[in-house]
């Protein structure tokens, strides 16, 4: 009798093996530009949180031309500079093309990506994150002059995290980097 029972559970813990895995994932897709949602929410969470150490009271009521340059890539670059740009009309900015310009507000990516890792317990556990950093170089300069008026580095860094025990993946949830400590992010489409 314990011989059928430890064989009927040891089914039924591969069956649902078979059924619950593959169900999410967090992987880059097949396909140039297809970038899993959560990869782009953990990046999208880590550019956020970034901004908000932003000192953008400069911008306040000038003309202002944002520029970006350094490691963005296609996928990062209109990420970016959005946020930037909201950023800055947010901070009072009047946003216009470069030839009518006060300000430039130079947003250097040093980074902007994600990464996937994995730690596992063969058969019992694994957990899954991807992990997320945007590192950007704010530069303010006179566009008359060239004079640098401010400069300020900003980092964030979000991850999501998924856990799954014998099989059985459970739900995921995000992060974001506060004071050296990971919190959690209820929403990531209203975290601002």
């Amino acid at each position: 009798m314990f011989k059928k029972a430890g064989l009927l559970i040891t089914v039924c813990i591969f069956l649902a093996s078979i059924m619950f895995s593959g169900c999410s994932t967090r992987q880059k897709t097949m396909g140039l530009g297809m970038v899993s949602v959560v990869a782009q929410n953990v990046v999208k969470i880590a550019g956020v949180k970034a901004m908000k150490d932003a000192d953008l009271s400069p911008v306040k009521g000038k003309k202002t031309y944002v520029m970006t340059t350094g490691f963005a890539d296609d996928f990062n670059r209109g990420f970016i500079e959005n946020l930037v740009r909201s950023k800055a009309e947010d901070a009072g900015a009047l946003l216009v093309k470069e030839s009518s310009a006060d300000l430039i507000l130079e947003v250097a990516v040093n980074s902007a990506g994600n990464d996937l890792a994995s730690t596992r317990i063969p058969l019992i556990t694994k957990a899954t994150r991807t992990e997320g950093t945007v590192d950007l170089s704010l530069t303010l300069r006179d566009n008359n002059t060239g004079q640098r008026i401010s400069k300020q580095s900003i980092i964030g860094h979000a991850k999501y995290e998924q856990g799954e025990f014998i099989g059985i993946q459970g739900s995921g949830q995000y992060y974001v980097k506060e004071n050296g400590k990971y919190v959690k992010v209820d929403n990531p489409s209203t975290y601002n």
